[in-house]
């Protein structure tokens, strides 16, 4: 039997839920409406096509520090807000809400300071979004920062009452997980809804789903309702979260093996076939952080009434022994690239991942050995490192740890001492992948007192645009134009007037326009006496081909007005009979298959819809073998008649 007051609490505990619900709708829907006004601020081809006005002109492109911060701050304190509504005083959570927002503008003033500008090829423009590194960690450290404030809130120390620390973070972030695929799917419905309307020819509701000002507010709405339907049925939640949990931990056995196997047969090759990949390191680290996540599905809250079976408390007392191999090798193939080639953004972010994973793997090492309860040690470990976590974030995001500046340290260092010489340091490193640091180390080499440093610095402080020409970087690309391309037929020389046109497009190949290596066929072509260029863009070092390198070849051809334009292409040069023809001048013109027209006094080209980028080699018809170029008669006009399929059509 329920006593009166029972009855009583029950209406009021249900009214409590139904304000907390409705505020945090209206939170989002808060948040939403902010979004919507922050994309009205924004160039629209930021994120859709055709804007309506130049970049220039908005808001967001004369304050993108400002508009940065705000845009986090709009993605990620209402978040807070509306998970912790009902779990924090109101005073401590109006607090932590404006120190997060603080935090989180200064990042953000940072990060846009550190790297202003984002480039896409030869055209460059101010960058109004934060970059993946701030968003992903500043929404990392947000979620630590609020799990051990909240487990503060309940009155319990930092080390105290790990089974709470295991309830609150791991059932908030499969809360969060879950809220964030409702979102999705509810705006799957809406978008099933309007192709419903739209098989009846009723087009406002699609018209209506591509508005910012709906899709913000609904989103961030639906988002804001799925957190409280979650946290009303903690049970159901807790539930969900036990089963996929449990699940998950009978992977750890079988990774566990698959990584003992690979030290077993690591002690039979040795390391040379590991070093041979490139990144080995990406993939130990990525082995180590799968293994942490699964024993820690399997440990759950350490509950010694729930302990997993047997098998699962055996693999997990072996998986910190064997995890510390795989966290030392993954440091040591990075300390070994830093040695050999110094500090890149790269080399540093996964440095401190391996850090992450060293004291992970040696905590988890050091808990197998205690024989008191069931990984106990495991706990302790656990807290560490998320406040290890915390501190690696701070320096990474700020100057004293910063990526950029370590890198351009590292590399000006190398050059200054001889490690790296002129002609094969990476001077695009620091004009467009070392933030402002690398920029301001380039305005340095071009007034520094190594000669050929700052003739290659100059040029590339010159250059538009970053060059994409595979992994390795490539210092042709601060050399003169034509200083590595290649001309056939053997002896042959650049017709008049070639070389000295003004090649600064970026659609010519790179080798007109600096060092690059390409291959240049000096060809007759066109009307007898006539000759023409065909640039190739695929040479490469020491003779190697692919046969995922460019099939195509530019055809220039020489023009009364403007000296020397591009005029076409030849496919097939992947072939390499045709190659080997094309530079012992083996070459001969033969007759289009296909007529231009003549119409009204027009001349309509015929042409294919693109290049073509077939590699078979094999595709070429034998009667497209090249033949003795021979006049061609003209043809009269076809008669079509008066129509198509009337007296006189074909």
């Amino acid at each position: 039997m329920v006593d009166s007051g029972s009855r009583d609490a029950q209406p009021n505990f249900v009214e409590a839920t139904a304000h907390i619900g409705v505020l945090r709708v209206a939170i989002g829907f808060l948040q939403g409406v902010a979004a919507w006004l922050l994309l009205r601020l924004v160039a629209p081809n930021n994120y859709a096509p055709k804007p309506a006005a130049p970049p220039t002109a908005y808001w967001a492109t004369q304050h993108p520090m400002l508009f940065v911060a705000l845009a986090l701050i709009t993605a990620l304190i209402p978040i807070i807000a509306i998970a912790e509504v009902s779990r924090m005083r109101q005073k401590t959570l109006l607090t932590y809400l404006g120190l997060a927002a603080l935090a989180i503008a200064g990042f953000a003033a940072y990060d846009i300071w550190r790297d202003p500008l984002e480039y896409y090829g030869a055209v460059n423009s101010v960058r109004v979004w934060p970059s993946f590194q701030l968003s992903v960690c500043t929404a990392l450290g947000l979620f630590i920062v609020n799990q051990l404030l909240e487990h503060r809130q309940r009155g319990f120390t930092l080390f105290a009452q790990y089974t709470q620390h295991f309830e609150d973070s791991w059932t908030r972030g499969f809360q969060l997980v879950i809220s964030l695929i409702f979102s999705v799917l509810a705006w799957g419905v809406l978008n099933l809804g309007a192709l419903l309307f739209g098989l009846i020819h009723i087009d406002w509701f699609k018209t209506l789903l591509e508005h910012n000002w709906f899709r913000s507010p609904f989103m961030a709405m639906a988002f804001a309702a799925a957190i409280h339907i979650t946290d009303v049925r903690p049970a159901l939640l807790k539930g969900m979260r036990n089963v996929v949990l449990t699940l998950l931990s009978w992977l750890l056995p079988l990774v566990v093996a698959l990584s003992f196997g690979f030290l077993v047969a690591l002690c039979f090759v040795g390391l040379k076939p590991l070093w041979e990949t490139r990144h080995a390191a990406s993939i130990l680290l990525s082995s180590c952080a799968l293994t942490v996540f699964l024993l820690n599905a399997a440990y759950k809250d350490g509950d010694p009434a729930t302990l997993p079976p047997g098998l699962l408390r055996f693999v997990g007392r072996t998986a910190g022994p064997v995890l510390v191999p795989l966290a030392v090798l993954a440091f040591y193939a990075i300390a070994l690239r830093v040695h050999q080639y110094g500090w890149t953004p790269d080399r540093v972010w996964s440095i401190a991942v391996a850090l992450m994973a060293l004291i992970y793997t040696g905590g988890y090492a050091l808990a197998a050995t205690y024989r008191t309860g069931w990984l106990k040690p495991l706990e302790p470990v656990n807290v560490c490192a998320s406040l290890a976590i915390l501190a690696l974030l701070v320096l990474l995001l700020t100057p004293v740890a910063d990526p950029a500046r370590l890198s351009v340290d590292s590399q000006i260092s190398r050059l200054a001492q001889g490690k790296v010489s002129a002609d094969a340091f990476d001077y695009q490193f620091l004009r467009f992948d070392s933030a402002t640091y690398g920029r301001n180390a380039l305005l340095r080499l071009v007034s520094g007192p190594n000669i050929q440093a700052r003739e290659r610095a100059a040029r590339m402080q010159a250059t538009a645009g970053k060059q994409y020409f595979g992994a390795v970087p490539d210092a042709a690309i601060t050399e003169n134009a034509f200083s590595h391309a290649t001309i056939y037929p053997k002896g042959a020389q650049l017709p008049q007037g070639f070389k000295e046109t003004d090649w600064s497009a970026p659609t010519n190949p790179e080798c007109l326009r600096n060092g690059r290596g390409c291959e240049i066929f000096v060809v007759g072509y066109g009307l007898p006496g006539e000759v023409a260029v065909i640039v190739h863009p695929n040479q490469l070092p020491a003779g190697r081909f692919t046969s995922d390198n460019i099939s195509v070849a530019q055809l220039y051809q020489r023009d009364g007005i403007n000296g020397w334009v591009n005029t076409g292409f030849f496919s097939h040069m992947n072939c390499r009979a045709a190659l080997a023809a094309l530079q012992d001048g083996k070459v001969a013109t033969v007759a289009p298959k296909h007529d231009d027209l003549q119409v009204a006094g027009m001349r309509l080209p015929f042409s294919g819809t693109h290049p073509t980028m077939s590699s078979d080699c094999e595709s070429v018809a034998p009667n497209d073998v090249p033949q003795p170029n021979h006049a061609r008669e003209p043809q009269a006009p076809l008669n079509m008649g008066p129509a198509f399929g009337k007296p006189g059509g074909p």
